[in-house]
């Protein structure tokens, strides 16, 4: 018989945050749900062992003097999970970020954590590991600040094609030295690349990776077996390494043939610079202010998913349709799960298909603002964080 429990009346919680995307919408929907947030800093990583111990213990420490019913935090934090089995308190996360190794700590296994993940395969991938403390959970959208965002007259930002994100032309890190591999393993991962590109709704990356390749990358870039640890080698190279150069070479090849193609697809990046396109780049725009006008005002929004989100919903497709925009996106299983196609949202096969139903919905512009306000109205009757903080603890 389980020893954790949560008190019919929750006021109180502990809330380690970092710097994550939509933090001021979860603690604007905690709070509005009549709970009471002690907010620690934390930060998202601590290589250093000792560090971490410490911090470990400060959390024990502040957790067990404040008389919390539960902590809670944006993306699952092995560290948190420790502390809170030490204190035998139940542990809420919700992972938005794509990907996360930490999903894949043996941590996420502990008594008292309830893990909701965006990602329908990932926690299909994690229970066939016997992992049964993960849930599927969609994110959300805050539809009444973005209304009031949205509600601002003008013209800035307007444009017929916009798409916000990285392009992902930086390699950081100990993938650096990668970009310097010899010509076979540099050939094999070009190819691998270019074939990743045709497939939509697949990703085959990690399988890919054959015990000859690693051993090549690994004397390159040599990344340890974490310890206590669920990932294979193949999946931190295949989803923190090329799934980046899969979206990357896929966002800037789409802004390449919009643009030749004769529209001017409008790119809010900050990178297309240093990735010698020829695509103006309007630079990056803030979540909060800048993002919300875009997806309000441009005719389509585009989402092109991180290669590394196998089935999930991004956040930017919520944020899109909570602002009233028209959302074309590349294939992703979950959105069946809760939107119709050419109802709510459109999507796209390949390459052609996406121009040609960029050409298609550009030219038909009632059909195009019908299709964006069911959207709408949908994300704002089920897909708020407030819904979002209700299911969460409907599960405990």
């Amino acid at each position: 018989m389980s020893t954790f429990f949560i008190i019919p009346y929750m006021r109180k919680v502990f809330f380690p945050e970092w710097d994550s995307l939509g933090l001021d919408f979860v603690i604007k929907a905690l709070t509005d749900e009549g709970f009471e947030l002690c907010r620690y800093p934390i930060p998202q990583s601590e290589p250093d062992q000792d560090k971490r111990a410490a911090l470990c213990e400060d959390l024990v420490a502040q957790i067990i003097s404040g008389g919390y019913d539960f902590v809670f935090s944006v993306n699952f934090l092995p560290v948190v999970a420790v502390a809170c089995k030490a204190c035998r308190i139940k542990y809420l996360s919700w992972t938005y970020d794509s990907p996360c190794v930490e999903l894949y700590s043996e941590t996420v296994a502990y008594e008292g954590n309830y893990c909701f993940v965006f990602d329908g395969q990932t926690v299909a991938d994690l229970r066939a590991k016997g992992i049964n403390t993960v849930h599927y959970l969609p994110l959300a959208a805050d539809v009444t600040f973005y209304d009031k965002i949205c509600a601002n007259t003008g013209n800035k930002y307007t444009a017929d094609i916009s798409f916000v994100g990285s392009l992902y032309n930086s390699v950081k890190g100990p993938f650096a030295a990668l970009e310097n591999s010899g010509p076979y393993l540099r050939g094999y991962l070009e190819g691998l690349i270019e074939a990743q590109l045709r497939i939509y709704g697949a990703n085959f990356l990690e399988a890919a990776l054959e015990e000859g390749i690693i051993e090549q990358l690994q004397a390159l870039c040599r990344m340890p077996q974490r310890v206590h640890s669920m990932e294979s080698i193949a999946w931190i190279y295949a989803n923190y390494y090329l799934a980046s150069k899969v979206t990357g070479c896929e966002r800037a090849e789409i802004m390449r043939r919009l643009y030749a193609a004769g529209h001017k697809p409008r790119l809010y990046t900050g990178e297309g610079a240093h990735a010698g396109l020829d695509v103006p780049d309007s630079g990056a725009v803030d979540y909060y202010s800048q993002a919300p006008l875009v997806f309000h005002r441009s005719k389509i929004n585009l989402n092109i998913s991180v290669r590394s989100i196998l089935s999930g919903i991004p956040l930017r497709a919520f944020d899109i349709m909570g602002c009233g925009g028209f959302l074309v996106t590349n294939y992703q299983a979950d959105f069946l799960r809760h939107f119709t196609p050419g109802e709510d949202f459109v999507y796209y096969e390949s390459m052609p298909d996406l121009c040609d139903k960029v050409d298609y919905y550009l030219e038909h512009a009632e059909e195009r603002e019908c299709i964006a306000q069911s959207g709408y109205e949908k994300v704002k009757a089920a897909h708020t964080y407030h819904h979002r903080i209700r299911e969460m603890l409907n599960c405990l």
